[in-house]
């Protein structure tokens, strides 16, 4: 049999990691070799499903690309009749879901499940109705109703997992370009050197799907590094991790362990840590590693909004602080904030404001600005279906695709929106004037991209940009 694991996500700059990771693990845990991974930022989906002619097909998919991979998946089963199965964040936080376009949907990790599902059919030839209650981590329709099996346990240890072979993906991910976090031409990939993370933020959904960190070894960790370097050339690497400074003793291990191999010397790399655990003694060890940059959820300059938003583990100031200390190790910072949480006012958006002056001061080198989404699994989620926004079943999953201020679906009532978007936009405008040389190189790509796919949304952000760039006040 031949299976084919799609990406449905339209970010060239992302590689399809999880399904590199499910690939390798095939072959790896039962030698399976007829993976293929179908990837939209390189082919036509379509086209490449039907060239491959496989026999499965699996897509992976976030909330805000469910509605399209639901659309794929129809196709699928109107024109080639054959399985096709759903993984990822979406399904994961909100099994019951499952459209019927899908045979069935992996819940969590998907490694071990998708060994166990294509060992079945396989076998059978099919995706039996009385055996598949038998494999863990699975949902799927059953006389007309969604069955969940038995929650899958997590990996342990988490090095059971492979390093995921790359080869897997589209060269495109591993050509020369200009790198973001460097200000430098080379090759740049991704790694995850754990999984899960142990705060509770009420946007975030990884406590969920992770459910708690695990830490591949630091052998591990070198040895897949080290094949980026040699056998991709590669020189530059973001760390994925949710919060890859959570253990110390652990970072100091992988500093050593990469000064000893010379890494350090070869790769730069970011990574995002949180402002409550900075200190100087984190800087150096990062420093050490090789890591030149590291990017923090912000969120909001109100402590109040704050400490909604982070459960009360994270201040307004130790964000100020976080930045002090990276700056002085010689760390460039980069940051996002979220605007129009439950409970925002007009005064929480001024303090926000606030701190984004105190950033251009503090020479902070870039930060982005969003709209507060709610997503499956979430306390926002929670807030937005009371409120009768959005639903667990039969709703339009396009409204959660983007963060455009007119798409406000967790702003409380009392706020006045056209208020609201005046002071958003008042923010972004501020970012862009004073992130200029940087926000502008962002800009362009992103610019460029959306203009091919949305062409008045591109146009309504290029004269935006030459709006603040030339003072034009009209």
């Amino acid at each position: 049999m031949k299976l084919a694991l799609v990406n449905i996500l339209d970010v060239s700059e992302v590689s399809p990691m999880g399904l590199a990771y499910i690939a390798t693990y095939l072959r790896e845990h039962m030698g399976f070799e007829n993976t293929k991974i179908i990837d939209i930022n390189a082919e036509n989906v379509w086209k490449g499903i039907k060239r491959y002619s496989p026999d499965v097909v699996g897509i992976s998919s976030m909330t805000i690309t469910y509605s399209k991979a639901m659309e794929l998946a129809k196709r699928i089963k109107q024109e080639l009749n054959i399985p096709c199965l759903i993984g990822g964040p979406h399904i994961s936080t909100l099994p019951s879901s499952l459209s019927d376009d899908f045979d069935l949907g992996i819940v969590g990790e998907g490694e071990q499940t998708m060994l166990e599902l294509i060992q079945l059919y396989e076998k059978y030839g099919e995706f039996q109705k009385e055996k598949l209650r038998e494999i863990k981590g699975l949902v799927y329709h059953n006389n007309g109703k969604v069955s969940v099996t038995e929650k899958r346990d997590l990996v342990l240890p988490l090095d059971k997992i492979p390093v995921p072979d790359r080869s897997f993906l589209n060269p495109l991910y591993f050509r020369d370009k200009g790198i973001f976090f460097t200000d430098r031409t080379g090759r740049e990939a991704h790694v995850l050197t754990a999984r899960g993370c142990p705060y509770r933020c009420v946007f975030c959904s990884t406590s969920v799907l992770w459910q708690k960190v695990r830490y591949h070894s630091v052998e591990h960790v070198c040895r897949e590094v080290n094949e980026l370097i040699d056998k991709y050339k590669v020189n530059a690497i973001q760390i994925w991790d949710d919060i890859f400074t959570i253990n110390k003793k652990r970072l100091r291990e992988i500093a050593d362990a990469f000064k000893k191999e010379g890494i350090n010397e070869k790769v730069e790399f970011s990574c995002q840590p949180r402002a409550n655990l900075i200190d100087d003694e984190l800087c150096e060890i990062l420093k050490e590693m090789g890591v030149i940059a590291v990017s923090f959820g912000f969120e909001s300059g109100s402590d109040k909004i704050l400490n909604y938003l982070k459960a009360g583990s994270v201040t307004v100031e130790q964000n100020k602080t976080a930045i002090k200390t990276c700056k002085k190790h010689g760390l460039k910072v980069f940051g996002s904030f979220m605007f129009g949480s439950p409970g925002e006012t007009s005064e929480d958006i001024g303090q926000t404001s606030d701190l984004i002056d105190f950033m251009k001061d503090n020479d902070v080198d870039l930060v982005w600005a969003f709209i507060s989404t709610p997503f499956p699994a979430t306390e926002f989620w929670a807030v937005a279906k009371s409120r009768g926004k959005v639903n667990d079943d039969n709703m339009d999953w396009d409204i959660l695709s983007h963060s455009y201020v007119e798409n406000q679906l967790l702003l409380d009532d009392s706020v006045d929106k056209a208020e609201f978007k005046r002071l958003f936009e008042e923010a972004k405008q501020r970012i862009y004037v004073y992130f200029e040389r940087r926000y502008w190189h962002y800009s362009i790509g992103w610019m460029l991209k959306q203009g091919i796919a949305n062409p008045k949304r591109g146009l309504e952000v290029l004269l935006k940009i030459l709006k603040i760039k030339t003072g034009f006040k009209g």
